[in-house]
């Protein structure tokens, strides 16, 4: 076979090759662009549309009118990132690129947030996943919130811490938000006190001078009437409970002068005198029985006075604390 015959015979022979576009080669290509081959067994009018359907990320180009518009609008908001835009071609729709720009938004709008706050609509299933993100035990009493080591609680404040983790719980409350609001009133209660006993410790000091000033020698008599009769009736820690008790401007009820010189009173006429409270009860008999004579004497010396009401009275009460005072010895 000669070179001529074997030159014809390859020119004969048919092919799929798409030749080069007019202006340019298509080795090099320059000059102008070849346009693809297709693949065996398609038609050249689909070839684009089969390999757009490749994949997400392939050409729109030459699938329709619509795919071609959607890539102008990819690359309108891409704005020249290339990217960017490689992003935006996994979807296949302006609804889907919409949707994936609120989503964005909304992420970044959370950002930092961690877990959603929770809402009136908030499911069971929401409530659970925020209670385990912010460390909200199951059982309030497990509550991370509790009294400093330093801090003198009452019983109310024990009662009180307890009801506030109950309380706290319920809400959902952060338990950083809720030992705050602990350390808060932890302070509160500890400047109050400190208040309150100051103002106890004036008034405290102001009522003792004054019934030392009202009463002079007697003192001493008439605050031991006052503690034997409410012993008497209450037992000891009655009496410490009922004089120990805090009024609202921190002072006690024994701090009352009011109080003390009524209850000063009712000892006294009790008891036949304040001196029998302090152990003189012959001299405090003695005195009674004296004041007695002395009134009766004026049966004789003055019948008028002695049958005034004013002379009955002491009489009366005379008597009256001489039967205590006998009864006494």
């Amino acid at each position: 076979m000669t070179d001529e015959n074997t030159t014809a015979a390859a020119d004969a022979q048919p092919t799929n090759v798409t030749p080069p576009a007019q202006g340019g080669s298509a080795d090099t290509g320059k000059g102008g662009n070849a346009a693809p081959a297709p693949k065996p067994g398609l038609q050249a009018g689909n070839a684009a549309a089969d390999v757009g359907g490749a994949g997400a990320g392939a050409s729109d180009a030459g699938a329709g009118p619509e795919v071609g518009e959607l890539q102008t609008f990819r690359e309108m908001l891409a704005g020249g990132d290339e990217k960017f835009l490689k992003q935006l071609e996994r979807y296949k729709s302006k609804e889907a690129i919409s949707k994936a720009v609120r989503e964005a938004a909304q992420v970044a709008k959370n950002a930092g947030k961690g877990v959603s706050p929770l809402t009136d609509k908030s499911t069971p299933d929401e409530i659970k996943a925020y209670r385990e993100a912010v460390g909200i035990p199951d059982d309030p009493a497990a509550y991370p919130v509790s009294f400093r080591q330093d801090f003198e609680a009452s019983e109310f404040d024990t009662e009180a811490l307890s009801s506030f983790k109950e309380h706290m719980h319920g809400k959902h409350a952060d338990p950083k938000t809720a030992a705050a609001a602990i350390d808060w009133f932890q302070d509160f209660a500890v400047a109050q006190r400190q208040e309150l006993d100051g103002n106890m410790a004036k008034t405290a000091k102001a009522t003792q001078a004054a019934l030392r000033t009202e009463w002079g020698g007697e003192y001493d008599g008439n605050i031991s009437a006052a503690a034997q009769i409410m012993t008497t009736h209450l037992g000891e820690e009655g009496f410490e409970n009922m004089m120990g008790l805090r009024l609202m401007d921190g002072s006690r009820l024994q701090d009352k002068p009011e109080f003390v010189k009524m209850m000063a009173q009712i000892g006294s006429d009790y008891y036949g005198g304040n001196s029998i409270i302090t152990g003189d009860v012959e001299t405090t008999s003695k005195t009674v029985q004296a004041r007695i004579d002395e009134l009766l004497q004026l049966r004789v010396s003055d019948p008028k006075k002695y049958k005034s009401d004013e002379v009955q009275e002491k009489i009366t009460k005379l008597y009256a604390q001489r039967t205590k005072l006998k009864a006494r010895k």
